[in-house]
């Protein structure tokens, strides 16, 4: 926790307010403030840490306004590090204010849902709802936030503890599957590994991987994440491996930038586009969500996901308009910040039905469940999936 503390005023004062983040940030296009995009957001960070402005529930509301989308680092021309800074803005709220009692139970849970009871409760809820006719049940939270949610896979955690050979190996990559994957995506991480394998990797992965801590380290909550992030090194490191793959931006984000580890990190679409695996669609049309974390936090380029995406024989790619904006998921705000995260996901939504695609497709499990809750909700008709599904189950024998 020292480097939050001794994070230097300058640090802030690095923003030379010219205001080219409100060209990008979702927040601002619903609320219109002045407070309400990162300009405003460091402004009260620097007051604070001044002593010029109390923290208060006021100024701390800003702040969990913010999606930690992270579009402000990506556009400014002066390397701000805003989240650094937010992070410690978001640290010394919670030792003064304390966390929501929403917030606080959604990271208690992410936190539980990795041990053995919790993976147990998962498993079992995945049985029990595999008896319902829907994939997504619609579910109230108390903040009056609605979601369609994904039911837990019957096979939830499936793939934890096991090595899975490829038939003329390359190399072998630790695959980091994240909670999303672990408890309602299972399909998806076996598309991965069937992508990995295609492409000459045995894919290996841990047994007591937990939660990658990214949700609590941007909620200011750095004692958990620590905690979160020692357990996780400590497993990886029971294991011999090339590189750490991943299927989502967020936890590759974290592994990347927070973890200190010296393994390469990569997205799978990063090595599906390397090695050139082969696919044949059935004449759909496809447009790419490309998200926030993916270019923020991971900086993978725009042209790997769409190189790999034109690659599919018979398959039209309708890139829309907005692709690279934000869903309006960033996780725990969709459901504290339901009317921000609402008119986000609306925009998105009409923008990527304008393309008239078929198939929405995106490399973030959250988005994947934002975006489906967002075509359920406005009526799109349109199917959306991970890349590694829609890959995986367009993948030919060809070499």
């Amino acid at each position: 926790m020292e480097r939050f503390l001794e994070i230097p005023l300058d640090l802030a004062q690095k923003c030379v307010k010219c205001g080219l983040c409100k060209s990008v940030c979702p927040t601002y296009t619903v609320n219109q403030e002045e407070r309400s995009f990162a300009r405003g957001r460091l402004a009260l960070a620097e007051m604070v840490i001044k002593g010029e402005l109390p923290l208060d529930k006021e100024v701390a509301q800003q702040w969990d306004e913010c999606a930690m989308c992270r579009r402000c680092e990506w556009i400014c021309p002066n390397d701000v590090q805003y989240k650094e800074i937010l992070v410690y803005a978001k640290h010394m709220q919670k030792e003064k204010l304390g966390t929501g009692l929403v917030k606080s139970a959604g990271l208690k849970a992410l936190e539980l849902l990795q041990t053995k009871p919790g993976r147990s409760a998962v498993k079992l809820a995945g049985r029990v709802m595999s008896l319902l006719p829907t994939k997504e049940i619609k579910t109230p939270f108390p903040t009056g936030a609605v979601k369609f949610m994904p039911k837990p896979t019957a096979k939830a955690f499936g793939l934890r503890g096991k090595v899975f050979k490829a038939q003329k190996e390359k190399g072998k990559l630790l695959f980091f599957t994240g909670c999303m994957i672990d408890a309602f995506y299972g399909k998806t991480g076996e598309s991965v590994i069937k992508l990995m394998n295609k492409a000459g990797y045995t894919v290996i992965v841990p047994e007591d991987i937990r939660c990658c801590g990214a949700p609590h380290y941007y909620s200011g909550n750095i004692p958990a994440f620590e905690k979160l992030r020692d357990h996780n090194i400590k497993e990886m490191q029971k294991y011999e491996y090339d590189a750490i793959v991943v299927a989502c931006p967020t936890c590759g984000g974290a592994l990347k930038e927070d973890y200190g580890i010296d393994k390469e990190v990569y997205d799978f679409a990063q090595i599906v586009f390397k090695e050139g695996l082969k696919f044949r669609g059935a004449g759909e049309k496809i447009t790419f969500h490309v998200p926030c974390h993916s270019y923020s936090a991971m900086k993978v380029k725009d042209e790997v996901f769409y190189s790999v995406m034109n690659s599919v024989e018979n398959a039209e790619v309708k890139k829309a308009q907005k692709d690279k904006s934000c869903c309006g998921f960033a996780g725990l705000f969709s459901i504290t910040n339901p009317q921000i995260s609402d008119q986000i996901q609306k925009e998105k939504i009409e923008d990527l039905a304008s393309t008239g695609a078929k198939v929405v497709l995106s490399t973030c499990p959250g988005c994947v469940l934002n975006l489906k809750d967002g075509t359920i909700k406005h009526k799109t008709g349109q199917e959306v999936m991970h890349l590694a599904d829609y890959l995986a189950d367009r993948l030919t024998d060809e070499v």
